[in-house]
């Protein structure tokens, strides 16, 4: 994924891989209640949080599945995979659910955009109350390998996620939903 100036902004349009994600930039500062523990509180200003977390095993993009967890930023083709990591192991995203849009065969390809709107409609009712007001620190992750080439062989499979601001260990529920 190309990553914005400010990491913690997540948007991106990843050729046969849609990866983008949205979120506020009003971070709480670093040593306030957001440092809880098992989560770092932060990177200086200006370093990548994420610069030297390991990547992981590679799998296929529709073997992914919820409650898996990933360090994966970068552009991805269809044909490639994405790196998961143990969610123990420090990381930036993790699967929470998965959407189908549109199963109807004949639906025709709304486009880039269009499907990204899908999937946020789709992804919103399980993403909205884990993250609710803690935006900034919780960023909403769609990930959607959908081109119009894909759309039209029937692909509908997307991904919800939620990518963190800073490298956490453990899942979202292990945390009681404390991310």
């Amino acid at each position: 994924m190309r990553r914005a100036s400010n990491p913690v902004l997540v948007t991106a349009a990843l050729g046969l891989l849609t990866l983008t994600g949205c979120a506020t930039v009003d971070d709480k500062p670093n040593g306030s209640a957001a440092s809880d523990a098992g989560r770092p509180s932060g990177p200086p200003a200006g370093a990548d949080p994420f610069k030297d977390l390991p990547q992981g095993t590679p799998v296929a993009f529709k073997d992914l599945k919820t409650g898996m967890c990933s360090n994966h930023r970068d552009d991805v083709q269809a044909d490639q995979s994405i790196g998961v990591v143990d969610c123990t192991t420090p990381h930036f995203l993790e699967v929470v659910s998965q959407v189908t849009l549109s199963a109807e065969a004949s639906a025709a390809f709304p486009g880039d955009r269009g499907v990204m709107d899908l999937m946020r409609t789709a992804c919103e009712p399980t993403l909205a109350p884990m993250i609710g007001s803690r935006r900034g620190e919780l960023i909403s992750v769609y990930l959607a390998p959908m081109n119009q080439k894909s759309w039209d062989a029937g692909n509908r499979l997307g991904q919800c996620a939620i990518g963190y601001a800073v490298p956490r260990s453990g899942t979202f529920a292990q945390a009681g939903g404390q991310g």
